[in-house]
């Protein structure tokens, strides 16, 4: 395993089942390990500001083909390594994390979202790819979009 930081692996933020089901390569290159070493980076920041509870990815890059076969936005910054999706069971549901590191002076992100979707909840964290963060908060629920953190 290749540890990027310390609670978090290059394997860990490119995994994908459905890319394993499709046959996809999601290897990240070069360009990419960088970023994601930085997305670790903001991985460890959260665990600890979460109380040091463990924060499990569902996803993390996802090369052009595995992003299509999932239906991700044409501009994901899951494409470039700047993007991961968590839960942190132990401190929360999705609303709650989002809400609570909003509230924290100088936590920094692009956008940060509480999302829906097929029965499952999770916290969207995404980097800017470039530029300064805009600090986006966003729900995406049933295939709605809203500015701000709501409950779903």
């Amino acid at each position: 395993m290749i540890y990027l930081t310390p609670h978090f692996t290059l394997e860990e933020l490119t995994a994908s089942d459905t890319a394993d089901e499709c046959g996809i390569d999601n290897s990240a290159p070069t360009e990419v390990r960088d970023r994601l070493a930085q997305l670790a980076g903001k991985l460890e920041d959260i665990r600890s500001l979460l109380g040091a509870k463990p924060v499990m990815v569902s996803s993390g890059y996802r090369c052009p083909q595995l992003n299509k076969a999932i239906g991700g936005a044409e501009t994901s910054a899951h494409l470039y390594g700047c993007a991961a999706d968590f839960i942190v069971p132990e401190f929360g549901d999705p609303y709650k994390i989002c809400c609570y590191l909003t509230e924290l002076p100088g936590f920094l992100y692009d956008q940060l979202i509480n999302e829906e979707g097929g029965g499952a909840r999770w916290v969207h964290i995404g980097l800017a790819v470039s530029g300064e963060p805009r600090c986006n908060d966003l729900t995406i629920a049933s295939g709605v979009t809203k500015t701000g953190f709501y409950p779903v």
